[in-house]
């Protein structure tokens, strides 16, 4: 299998959708896509964050006047599907399916052009990037794809090319990961950035409280709960 990654870059103003996690940092959406035909795709995606942003996302999700999906200047014209298939107050799963599309083109569209059937779509939202991570049998036209994305995505999103190579490894479980809540992602990801998981570790528990300005009893607490549930839902077990 071979694997294509990219970002695309979203201004302030430019995507509802994404204005919702530029407005909550520690928002996070990982999502699986898989193309049925070259206007028809379907898509489930796991949020975790703050419950006023996952209500936001729902809201424009189940919204039939806002169209996100296409990356062009014109919008798509499309028969939508959306349920909810797990709420609570940090996390929702939502599975779209979306058919009959016309005018304007998507990621999964353009993709679907270009790319071999059956490739799988793995995607990862946060702040302003909505992050792509393509695998396919094969790369022979995933050039095309690179120029029809860079030559027409409409005003304030910006294309990154992130590598083309054979994959390596899966490295994504969107569907079977566990839920954090968003105090307890926001240490567990500080913690990470900042070094404290590394050997050595590059930053002490007292600076890293410094730094986000919370008690050191508290960061401590809120990694050791993180780390718990990570452990748990690794192993296969609850909390």
């Amino acid at each position: 299998m071979r694997e294509f990654t990219f970002d695309i870059v979203y201004d302030r103003g430019t995507d509802p959708v994404m204005d919702v996690f530029i407005e909550h940092p520690t928002l996070v959406a990982e999502a699986l896509h898989g193309c049925v035909a070259t206007d028809r795709f379907w898509r489930i995606e796991r949020l975790t964050g703050p419950t006023a942003a996952l209500d936001a996302v729902e809201r424009l999700r189940l919204d039939e006047a806002v169209r996100t999906v296409s990356v062009t200047e014109t919008d798509c014209s499309a028969t939508r599907y959306h349920d909810v298939l797990d709420r609570s107050d940090d996390e929702r799963v939502i599975y779209s399916h979306i058919e009959n599309v016309t005018d304007g083109e998507s990621v999964q569209t353009l993709a679907g052009r270009y790319l071999p059937h059956g490739s799988l779509y793995c995607t990862t939202r946060r702040e302003n990037r909505h992050r792509w991570r393509i695998f396919m049998k094969s790369d022979e036209k995933v050039g095309l794809l690179y120029d029809a994305l860079g030559a027409n995505l409409r005003a304030g999103l910006s294309f990154r090319m992130g590598h083309l190579r054979d994959a390596e490894g899966w490295g994504h479980d969107s569907l079977g990961s566990v839920a954090l809540p968003p105090d307890q992602r926001t240490a567990m990801r500080a913690a990470l950035d900042h070094g404290y998981y590394r050997t050595p570790r590059e930053i002490t528990l007292d600076d890293l409280a410094a730094v986000l300005d919370v008690p050191r009893s508290t960061l401590s607490y809120r990694l050791r709960r993180a780390e718990e549930r990570l452990v748990s839902g690794y192993l296969g077990e609850t909390r």
